[in-house]
């Protein structure tokens, strides 16, 4: 009798924007469906949705809303993605977001999806904030993130040790189910050093901004430290490329962006598709961010050599090894990037270094054919594993 023919394996990615998913997943996807895989897509539409349908994604539209804490909302974005993976029926589903991860958890369950990744990009107000009604939302969610991160049959995949480390000791998952994935990954050959990358500083120098518009990315620390500047006669372009991201409570008011665009020494460049034109016409990239999963645009101005000044914390230090590929300050300190600029402007020879040295680390960590096959290894192990029911009545999955 012939054996039964073997189906490809029916994998969905999940996220709370598309946007996500094109911006920073584009790649991985390739990758899958080069391998064999059925790769399907589950988001909210927006302006990144046709993007991926052209590139030969199906993505299937979920009701969800990034910012809503309403529970008949989130109620309904839960049944909603339950429908969608009964209806489906994945071999596997992996998560990107809070949201996904949470909500997806729970409707895999529910369909019967013993196979689950859920991808930590960050821990967010909940998990940082300091504030009492941090701390009270904390403790009430607490269950919620352990049912999910505990989950029999789920590998929970972070970004940088320390939200490992910090979820572990808080209960959430534990060693046997969390990996480390460093990031999406970067192209290498798309983002490359210029022509012009061995030249001297431009005049005046040109300080880039790579970030959203939100305060958590350290925008109002590095405005403070360029008025500083300025006031010492330093010719320095501020060059910010992002945009308001609305549905952040963080982000900068319309009337603070209106107040930037006024400023004759600033360049809003908005939203920005062609990075590698911006990070080739700067000269030092500044992102003082309070904390990250792992910073993209730090590892994307890493690989084009440019010298960085940013923070010592979490995704942030991972990228840059201070005094080696780069500076790190304190979180919150417009006088040490004050200091920082000047170290670099004064030193050229010395930021070109740094450059250098982040582009080799770049290409022996972060590039994203390392990340991508560090991904499929764990879909691979996964799928492979003995789907076996009998354990599911002991535990969540």
């Amino acid at each position: 009798m012939p054996a039964a023919k073997q189906t490809a394996p029916k994998v969905l990615l999940v996220s709370n924007t598309s946007w996500y998913l094109y911006n920073f997943r584009l790649p991985l996807l390739q990758n899958l469906r080069a391998h064999g895989y059925v790769v399907e897509l589950v988001a909210p539409h927006d302006a990144y949705t046709a993007l991926l349908e052209a590139e030969g994604f199906t993505v299937h539209p979920w009701l969800v809303a990034r910012s809503s804490v309403n529970p008949l909302s989130e109620a309904h974005a839960l049944i909603d993605l339950l429908r969608i993976y009964r209806r489906e029926t994945p071999d596997l589903v992996h998560h990107f977001t809070i949201k996904a991860c949470l909500y997806g958890t729970i409707a895999a369950k529910g369909a019967r999806i013993y196979r689950v990744i859920n991808a930590v990009t960050g821990l967010g107000h909940v998990f940082l904030g300091t504030r009492k009604r941090s701390r009270l939302l904390r403790t009430a969610i607490k269950p919620v993130y352990r049912a999910a991160f505990k989950a029999r049959r789920s590998t929970v995949v972070f970004q940088n040790s320390d939200d490992q480390e910090t979820l572990i000791q808080l209960g959430i998952t534990d060693g046997e189910r969390a990996r480390l994935i460093r990031g999406s990954g970067v192209d290498i050959n798309r983002f490359k050093p210029s022509a012009d990358s061995a030249g001297q500083f431009h005049d005046p120098l040109q300080v880039l901004f790579p970030s959203r518009l939100i305060r958590e990315k350290g925008i109002a620390e590095l405005l403070q430290a360029c008025r500083s500047l300025w006031a010492n006669g330093v010719e320095l372009e501020l060059l910010v490329a992002g945009a308001l991201d609305s549905g952040n409570r963080s982000a900068l008011t319309p009337a603070e962006l209106a107040e930037l665009r006024a400023n004759q020494r600033i360049r809003c460049l908005g939203h920005v598709e062609d990075m590698q034109l911006v990070y080739a016409a700067s000269d030092i990239v500044v992102l003082p961010s309070w904390r990250e999963g792992l910073s993209r645009a730090l590892i994307e101005a890493a690989a084009m050599e440019r010298p960085i000044i940013t923070t010592d914390v979490p995704g942030c230090r991972d990228v840059v090894d201070h005094g080696i590929s780069g500076l790190l300050v304190p979180q919150r300190d417009a006088r040490s990037l004050v200091l920082a600029i000047r170290l670099l402007l004064e030193n050229s020879a010395l930021a070109k270094r740094f450059g250098k040295a982040a582009r080799q680390k770049v290409v022996s960590e972060f590039q994203v054919s390392l990340v991508n096959e560090s991904t499929m290894q764990q879909y691979s192990r996964l799928l492979a594993a003995s789907l076996d029911r009998k354990p599911l009545l002991k535990g969540i999955f």
